[in-house]
């Protein structure tokens, strides 16, 4: 039997199952074997049913807050699976909650896990979905932190080259970026996001954001940043 994530996060970060802890609750859904007889009612059975229910046995019905970065209309409000379906120039998937507000988008689990976000094209955001909570646990933290800059558009693009410019940046292990990624320094956090870009084909929506734990060390990047052609 699968536990439920709020049952058992030991799986996660010790920041993501703290941010569960604090800002995450169990909204009631259906069992995941009740979805399971929904589906095969409906004719829908193999690997991606499987997939979809097993999602929702560790997911269905949990609630997050809206990101807390300005990005995706808030991102998922309440996860579970629903509406399994092979999608043209997609493949497998099947979506993965509910949204905060009425969009156009929609988040999307594909056959291999990927949590990703579907519009007139998919866009896989993170290997997994446990990455999807790791980023939204990471953006919240960076609200305690001390916001150095942030880029949007071309110039976000163009700052992604900061996790080559800015020493000893490493990928945060457990969000699985993608399109979407975290990276960690010394006291510092660098979000990549370009996922919406992708997915609209607009590079205007990208978005990156720069942070660092204390007030001197803020002020020493927004120096060194000035120096460097963004």
């Amino acid at each position: 039997m699968i536990p439920h994530i709020l049952d058992d996060p030991s799986a996660l970060s010790s920041r993501a199952q703290r941010f569960l802890r604090e800002k995450g609750r169990r909204e009631k859904v259906s069992s995941a074997e009740k979805l399971r007889e929904h589906w095969r009612s409906m004719g829908s059975t193999g690997p991606l049913v499987d997939r979809m229910v097993d999602y929702h046995a560790r997911w269905g019905g949990l609630a997050l807050p809206e990101l807390a970065l300005p990005l995706y209309d808030g991102g998922v409000a309440v996860m579970y699976g629903d509406d399994p379906d092979d999608i043209e120039g997609v493949g497998p998937c099947f979506t993965a909650g509910t949204d905060h507000y009425s969009v156009a988008h929609c988040f999307c689990i594909n056959l291999q896990g990927r949590f990703g976000v579907l519009y007139e094209n998919w866009v896989p955001l993170h290997s997994s979905v446990s990455g999807w909570i790791e980023a939204a646990a990471l953006a919240d933290m960076a609200q305690t932190m001390h916001e150095i800059r942030v880029w949007r558009g071309d110039e976000a693009r163009q700052a992604q080259n900061l996790v080559q410019t800015l020493p000893d940046l490493i990928p945060v292990p457990q969000v699985k970026g993608l399109a979407d990624n975290w990276w960690q320094g010394n006291g510092t956090l660098l979000a990549i996001y370009d996922g919406e870009a992708q997915l609209f084909r607009n590079g205007r929506e990208a978005f990156t954001a720069l942070y660092a734990e204390s007030e001197d060390q803020a002020d020493e990047l927004r120096a060194r940043l000035d120096g460097i052609a963004i």
